[in-house]
């Protein structure tokens, strides 16, 4: 059920040290690597919602919504996380996360977590798109968005349009081995 699923992503967001710099040199590497994968997997979806859209996904009023968007609210526009998860996460967030994009990214993730395996299952071939965000914040905290580069301290992305990364290399392992393999390169 999705009141589980949201349930236990409050929980790994609780369990992350948002402090922990070191983390953020340590697995820079894997940290940009799962950013990637996470643009990637978000293009995707922009690019099969826009077919049901039959108009751009981002126009003029809302170039600011990529990367970092509500992708549930575009699967069902109904969706709403359960009450008691949302208000556990915000309270987490007000007092633990290193910026209000972080905050937004997680309530996204939130959401998505809340959708129901029927609204999931019109789209069964791409994958969760908000994975690769969560794991990067278990491997060292937020990170921040200048001069059109994802930031890692260690590391950067380059921040391009969604059409950008719809072709990208895709980062099919999410395991801590191959994470930390990436690191070690």
């Amino acid at each position: 059920m999705s009141n589980g699923r949201a349930n236990a992503l409050v929980e790994r967001i609780i369990a992350i040290n948002w402090h922990a710099a070191e983390d953020s040199f340590e697995h820079g590497t894997s940290r940009a690597w799962l950013m990637r994968e996470y643009l990637r997997r978000a293009a995707l979806w922009v690019q099969e919602l826009q077919k049901e859209e039959h108009r751009p996904f981002f126009d003029v009023a809302q170039s600011d919504r990529w990367p970092f968007f509500d992708i549930a609210q575009r699967v069902d526009p109904l969706v709403r996380a359960d009450e008691e998860a949302a208000s556990r996460l915000d309270e987490f967030l007000s007092e633990h996360a290193s910026s209000l994009l972080v905050g937004r990214v997680c309530r996204a993730a939130l959401n998505w977590q809340s959708l129901s395996e029927e609204s999931l299952a019109k789209f069964p071939d791409l994958p969760d798109p908000f994975e690769p965000l969560i794991l990067l914040f278990e491997r060292g905290g937020g990170f921040w968005i200048e001069n059109g580069f994802i930031d890692f301290v260690a590391s950067r992305v380059r921040l391009a349009t969604w059409d950008e990364h719809v072709a990208a290399e895709p980062l099919t392992l999410l395991d801590v081995g191959t994470l930390d393999a990436l690191d070690e390169e």
